[in-house]
């Protein structure tokens, strides 16, 4: 019983450093790029619009989106890891 305890513990410990892992990868670009960097990046343009303000409304939240499908891929080799896929 000690033994699925502890391998349950090291799953949820790998999976939620994978989440803080992504999420801090997001707050760096949504902080980073979109907001901080908002000045340098308007001297570009994306689709015809200033990259600081298309990052500041679409981008973070396309990167979101994308961080989410890198999680489920992620999340689905740790499942393979810990034998729990489906």
């Amino acid at each position: 019983m000690n033994k699925k305890l502890n391998f349950a513990q090291q799953y949820w410990k790998e999976n939620i450093l994978l989440i803080a892992k992504l999420l801090f990868i997001w707050s760096i670009f949504t902080f980073g790029f979109a907001i901080l960097g908002v000045n340098l990046l308007n001297n570009f343009e994306f689709f015809g619009v200033k990259l600081g303000f298309f990052l500041a409304n679409q981008g973070s939240i396309l990167f979101f989106i994308f961080i989410i499908f890198i999680y489920i891929k992620k999340s689905s080799k740790l499942d393979e890891k810990y034998s729990i896929s489906e």
